[in-house]
């Protein structure tokens, strides 16, 4: 059994003076040397319960940072092929990459002065703007790479299964990518989306605002054990009913909820606040809903990923729900099946059965 929340209360000590009858003095020292024991022991496994709170400082792992925005931003651009050439010596791994895959620039290892793209990705004035403020914001990665390992190594202690990214580059999306993975060594983090939700770029590109909940600095560590979960876990919805999506989201939220114990649920689920209040005040409800509408075993997708999606709201409910309600439910079906299945973080994720979940989950709001 892993370690779980709460402490034992403190035991009451029967004290000398309570005693109604006769102790001899043999008996007299017996209890109090029972009554010591006693008062060890809770004072110990107090201790215990204190010291461990979720985090596994003790894990080790290998991890390295990089801080190529900085460096990209850097890029001459009076002689950017020449510059670039330069950058490839420092980032030989990642920057034909980054060009490539994520600009989509398609410059296959050549660097020139003369390309458009590139020398208008480094010189536009938006784009200038972009890169100082990123800056700006994040003039180091120190409080990120703190909250990321320490994710990590909860990771690897509750199922070392994972592959875990022992490389992490920060870079700049152009307002498109917040996190990927690659061969299961790399981990990328477009720190551009992670710059408030009061940023109006975002607004200008289209980007929708209550995906912008999820574009703030405390949700770069939720990004980073996301795309590592999906690496291994990636969601496929065809062919599955609603029980089973919300079962597989569910997973996912169990999943970062043990990597990121500290981190509050409404990021882990990219709720505002007063969303979190008004789903935990209305939980009964909301899996009544389901049950009510027959939509568990429900497999149209267009109607329902909408529930198991980030959304302004769910068709349904009242104005101030939330979106993903589905993905909430899922949650705490699983945390309710871990909780009477006893078994580790893997078993947990491996369970395949979302019928099974749910029966085993007894899951009562």
């Amino acid at each position: 059994m892993y370690p779980v929340d709460g402490c034992p209360a403190e035991r009451d000590v029967l004290e000398e003076q309570s005693l109604n009858f006769y102790i001899t003095r043999e008996m007299k020292f017996f209890t109090r040397s029972i009554s010591a024991i006693v008062i060890f022991m809770t004072v110990m496994g107090a201790a215990a319960c204190s010291s461990d709170h979720g985090r596994h400082d003790d894990v080790r792992i290998r991890y390295q940072s990089y801080p190529f925005y900085k460096d990209f931003a850097a890029v001459d651009t009076q002689h950017v092929g020449r510059s670039l050439e330069r950058l490839k010596a420092r980032y030989p791994q990642f920057l034909d990459f980054y060009l490539d895959t994520v600009l989509s620039l398609n410059t296959g290892g050549r660097y020139t002065d003369t390309n458009k793209v590139l020398n208008s990705l480094l010189t536009y004035k938006d784009y200038r703007h972009l890169f100082d403020t990123v800056q700006q914001v994040f003039p180091n990665t120190e409080a990120q790479d703190a909250a990321i390992k320490a994710a990590f190594k909860n990771m690897k202690y509750y199922d070392p299964v994972f592959k875990i990214p022992s490389k992490v580059y920060y870079f700049i999306s152009y307002l498109h990518l917040s996190a990927f993975t690659t061969s299961d060594t790399v981990l990328g983090i477009g720190l551009d989306m992670f710059l408030g939700r009061d940023f109006s770029p975002y607004g200008s590109v289209g980007i929708p605002g209550y995906a912008t909940i999820r574009f703030t600095k405390e949700n770069i560590p939720v990004w980073a054990c996301q795309v590592v979960y999906e690496n291994r876990f990636p969601f496929d919805p065809e062919g599955k009913d609603l029980l089973a999506l919300m079962i597989e989201k569910g997973k996912e939220i169990y999943f970062l909820k043990k990597c990121l114990p500290d981190v509050p649920e409404k990021l882990l689920l990219g709720f505002t606040d007063d969303q979190m209040a008004w789903c935990r005040k209305n939980e009964v409800a909301i899996y009544n809903f389901f049950i009510q509408q027959k939509l568990f075993y429900q497999t149209r997708l267009q109607e329902i990923m909408r529930y198991v999606m980030d959304g302004p709201n769910t068709p349904g409910f009242p104005p101030e729900a939330p979106g993903n309600l589905g993905t909430y439910i899922g949650w705490k079906i699983v945390e309710s099946y871990a909780a009477n299945h006893g078994g580790s973080l893997e078993e947990v994720l491996q369970s395949k059965n979302p019928q099974q979940v749910l029966q085993e989950a007894a899951y009562k709001p």
